[in-house]
């Protein structure tokens, strides 16, 4: 397996401050890493990046819409995030489904990846890449995350957050992000969700209200024109060419054009919202993307 400790050291790409590699977004900070490690496709380094982060307790829809967000701006830009459960796996699983450009930023050495997001780091790695800027054996500290956010608002154009509390690191980020004049972004919430209040505190203090990805990239001039054709097959192609062919349709009206019982159709919609094909109309109503 990849990250099994002697093949991951193999692996490693050590890049000095000297090397092309090295991200010129941090030659300017007078605490910039003396050198960094990576794992993966280092041609990223030099691609316009995106930052996507969140808290680990961002809601379940909050992430489905980062997911599709993340997706898309892989179309333009390198997606950077963390590598933490909530909104990290988010931008990961969204900029997976789409070109596959994804950089995770670490906390510590690579030693100290977090177990439990293994699967998917390694998939990151075999079409993005992994970052760290401490040696392998170092253990994330109570500093580490703080100077971790610092680069990673320093290496993009822009910062989305998905979701962040009162107190949430994905505020650092942005708050980071504000100090370098880079463009804050951030999903909405209601007023009484806790879970969003930082996120609604970003949009008073003149973040950009984002709904789609189209809100991110009309900030930077880019006009997403080319529609592309979901790859489906078996019962989601066939739910999405009713939909396709009803514009919107009750779960009811779903299944009766279908056969498809209702309970396994509300699984298939999910997946569908999740790849960014169908969204929930509410009362039970679903429309094409």
């Amino acid at each position: 397996m990849l990250f099994e400790e002697q093949t991951l050291k193999t692996a490693l790409v050590e890049i000095e401050q000297d090397s092309p590699l090295y991200p010129k977004a941090w030659l300017d900070l007078p605490d910039r890493p003396e050198r960094i490690y990576a794992l993966g496709d280092t041609s990223l380094l030099k691609d316009k990046k995106f930052g996507i982060v969140g808290s680990r307790r961002t809601p379940s829809s909050a992430l489905k819409t980062g997911e599709s967000i993340a997706k898309t701006l892989s179309e333009y830009f390198t997606v950077v995030t963390g590598t933490a459960d909530g909104g990290d796996t988010a931008a990961i699983e969204g900029a997976l489904a789409g070109t596959g450009k994804i950089l995770c930023l670490l906390a510590g050495g690579f030693s100290s990846y977090p177990r439990s997001q293994q699967f998917l780091l390694e998939r990151a790695a075999e079409r993005g890449l992994l970052l760290a800027v401490y040696p392998y054996e170092t253990e994330v500290r109570a500093f580490s995350y703080e100077y971790r956010n610092k680069l990673l608002a320093a290496l993009c154009e822009g910062i989305l957050v998905l979701g962040a509390g009162e107190k949430s690191g994905a505020l650092i980020t942005a708050k980071y992000a504000k100090e370098q004049n880079k463009p804050v972004f951030a999903l909405p919430y209601p007023p009484s969700s806790a879970a969003g209040v930082g996120c609604n505190g970003l949009i008073k203090r003149g973040g950009c209200l984002t709904e789609t990805a189209q809100d991110v990239l009309e900030v930077f001039g880019i006009t997403s024109t080319q529609k592309v054709k979901p790859t489906l097959a078996g019962d989601e192609a066939k739910v999405y060419e009713v939909l396709s062919q009803s514009v919107e349709a009750h779960v009811s009206e779903l299944s009766t054009a279908t056969g498809i019982p209702v309970f396994k159709l509300r699984a298939i919609l999910s997946a569908l919202e999740v790849k960014g094909c169908a969204a929930s109309l509410g009362g039970n109503r679903y429309g094409v993307v």
